[in-house]
């Protein structure tokens, strides 16, 4: 017996052994339970979420041009369509804001056939600014935003110029034109040819610091017009495709980058600077005019500007900026401090009005003054005043394009209105009622019309 327990427990039993009755049966039944007992147990199969409704929500004013009058109402139209159908009994979360600062009215809107409104009135020049919640994970913009104006031409800056804001500039400009501009100019291979010449530049700029640009000009000595590009907010590289572009059709161009960083450096170069000694820098030094971040930035522009018109290869007559956003604003910075500048195109400008809401509506990007307990820092209050676009534009007196969006939560449109309010030169507001804060299409074309005219590239418009 032994044996054949043995034998058994290794499934190897001899022939005589499997033909015992006994035996066979219990050896039949291991061989038939053995696959049983290696079988794993069933793994539930993961379910699959059905995807989130799709909602498509439309926010219109009842005016295309979206313009009104004090004393007038606006009725905002919504439609709401889930999974391309109209959404029934469907409540949704809104605010109606005054200035994209106070709270005019808010609830719940109930969607009826897919349809609901607000109502607003306006009681004195200002922007509403409408904005329903979807529910979340249905959209990567919760948000969805509809604007409307109420003449937004009688909205006047917030502060009054400060006294010695003039001086305070003036010295800047004095110390900045004793300097020496000493150019670095390296040739860039890649975008000079037998009819333009490219340059990698650096000049010198305030307090020990430089400027990093670009520069080109068609061969020969003119005289050219200046096209001069300021830019947006961001720690990057610029192309010097721009200002070759330009010195093909004819044009000297200028570019500068608002940072004392080099260009055409590897990103490896620009990510440590963008999350850490420039993470945050609109706020850095924010507390003193003598410390602010802009400082430096808007010297620059000064000075670019100054060093291009210098040459002897410009023609005097045109000079033409263009920036959006913290380009923008530095057009308007540009313009103001030096008067050569004949026109400038301003898209979405940031920097403007940093004190809006000392009188009760929301400022411009980069919202300089902080609000602790509902007021103003004072040291940042007065210092913003100094690097306020509006204050800048007073003293202007090129021609000028400026655009605003209704639905710009950055750069708040009646930011930008205040300072274009101001521009005592030729001007004319290219508005965007359901736009935010961004380059539309219709605007770029424009720019370029206007652009080309004011550099004499085409007849003046």
């Amino acid at each position: 017996m032994q044996t054949r327990a043995h034998s058994l427990s290794h499934r190897t039993a001899p022939y005589h052994a499997l033909r015992s009755p006994h035996v066979f049966a219990l050896w039949l039944a291991l061989a038939c339970a053995w696959p049983l007992c290696a079988q794993q147990p069933a793994q539930p199969q993961p379910q699959t979420a059905p995807p989130p409704p799709k909602h498509e929500l439309v926010l219109a004013a009842d005016r295309p041009e979206a313009r009104y009058q004090v004393g007038e109402k606006v009725v905002f139209s919504a439609e709401l369509k889930i999974d391309g159908q109209p959404a029934q009994d469907v409540k949704l979360p809104y605010t109606l804001l005054l200035d994209d600062l106070a709270p005019v009215s808010k609830g719940e809107l109930t969607f009826a056939a897919g349809k609901a409104s607000v109502t607003g009135e306006f009681t004195k020049p200002s922007f509403l600014l409408l904005m329903i919640t979807l529910p979340e994970g249905t959209a990567a913009q919760r948000g969805v935003l509809a604007g409307a104006a109420c003449e937004p031409e009688k909205l006047a800056p917030s502060m009054p110029k400060p006294d010695d804001f003039d001086a305070f500039w003036n010295d800047k400009k004095a110390q900045l034109d004793a300097m020496p501009f000493q150019p670095d100019l390296k040739p860039i291979p890649a975008q000079t040819d037998d009819k333009i010449e490219t340059w990698e530049m650096v000049l010198n700029n305030i307090n020990g610091t430089k400027i990093y640009g670009y520069f080109a000009k068609p061969k020969g000595n003119g005289p050219f017009p200046i096209y001069m590009e300021v830019h947006a907010a961001g720690v990057y590289s610029l192309n010097p495709g721009t200002v070759s572009s330009y010195a093909r059709r004819g044009v000297m161009a200028i570019t500068v980058n608002p940072h004392e960083i080099e260009n055409g450096k590897p990103q490896e170069y620009y990510d440590p600077l963008k999350n850490g000694a420039l993470k945050g820098y609109p706020h850095i030094g924010r507390d003193s005019r003598d410390t602010c971040y802009f400082l430096r930035m808007f010297c620059s522009c000064y000075r670019a500007a100054q060093y291009v018109s210098s040459r002897p290869e410009w023609d005097g007559k045109h000079f033409v900026v263009y920036g959006s956003s913290q380009g923008g604003g530095q057009a308007f910075v540009t313009a103001g401090l030096c008067p050569k500048v004949t026109a400038f195109a301003s898209n979405v400008p940031a920097l403007c009005d940093h004190t809006g809401r000392e009188c009760g509506r929301a400022a411009g990007w980069p919202k300089l003054v902080d609000y602790p307990n509902g007021k103003a820092n004072p040291g940042q209050l007065e210092a913003s005043r100094t690097f306020d676009a509006v204050n800048f534009a007073y003293g202007i007196k090129a021609k000028a394009l400026v655009s605003a969006g209704f639905i710009d939560r950055t750069c708040y449109p009646g930011s930008v209105y205040a300072a274009f309010n101001v521009l005592t030169g030729p001007k004319r507001m290219f508005d965007t009622p359901r736009n935010g804060h961004e380059c539309t299409p219709e605007f770029m074309k424009e720019r370029a019309t206007f652009v080309d005219a004011e550099l004499g590239l085409t007849a003046a418009k």
